[in-house]
């Protein structure tokens, strides 16, 4: 396994991004998950604007829900101000990640998912849970309790005062479930 690479384009402007880490973000609710990825078919794509108190560039959030499947998926920040534009990503459904880094000691490597990534002050981007992750580790995290733990963690809300909340389905379909018929015992 290759080892983590280390950016060395983002150490030379590192307290710039910790500013934006830790500075309040703002993007539009709810999110709106429905657009086949180009590059994955099987996947439902979104990306938006995210503003941000401290600008990092033009960023903006993403969320990839990978085979439509409301547990497997991802929540990014990304931005154009960096070669490597993923400032900070959420996976849940991908298994177990390992940072494969000099200074964490082997037994300290593996990383369960759902997990973060973020880029640490060495500029290597290391994967991490946080308190709020640990009941679930290696088992399923419905996307909305995904977006939410996201979003606090990266001190996202909503642009408008909005609840966080996330809409996932295929471009055309109406993003509700029934178990029974919506128009039984309707005469036509």
């Amino acid at each position: 396994m290759a080892r983590t690479k280390k950016n060395i384009e983002l150490l030379k402007i590192m307290d710039e991004y910790n500013l934006f880490i830790s500075s309040k973000k703002r993007t539009d609710m709810p999110m709106w998950v429905n657009k086949e990825k180009a590059n994955h078919k099987s996947s439902l794509y979104l990306e938006q604007n995210l503003w941000s108190d401290s600008e990092f560039g033009k960023t903006s959030i993403d969320c990839e829900v990978r085979n439509k499947n409301s547990f497997n998926y991802s929540f990014q920040i990304i931005s154009n101000k960096l070669k490597d534009r993923v400032l900070v990503r959420f996976d849940e459904g991908n298994g177990v990640h390992r940072n494969n880094n000099p200074s964490i000691p082997l037994q300290e490597q593996e990383i369960t998912t759902p997990h973060f990534h973020k880029y640490d002050n060495g500029g290597y981007f290391i994967a991490y849970k946080t308190n709020e992750l640990t009941p679930y580790n290696n088992k399923p995290l419905n996307i909305e309790t995904g977006l939410s733990i996201f979003c606090n963690e990266e001190n996202i809300i909503s642009s408008d005062g909005a609840l966080i909340n996330i809409q996932v389905s295929e471009e055309g379909m109406l993003p509700f479930k029934c178990d029974e018929d919506p128009l039984n015992e309707i005469m036509f």
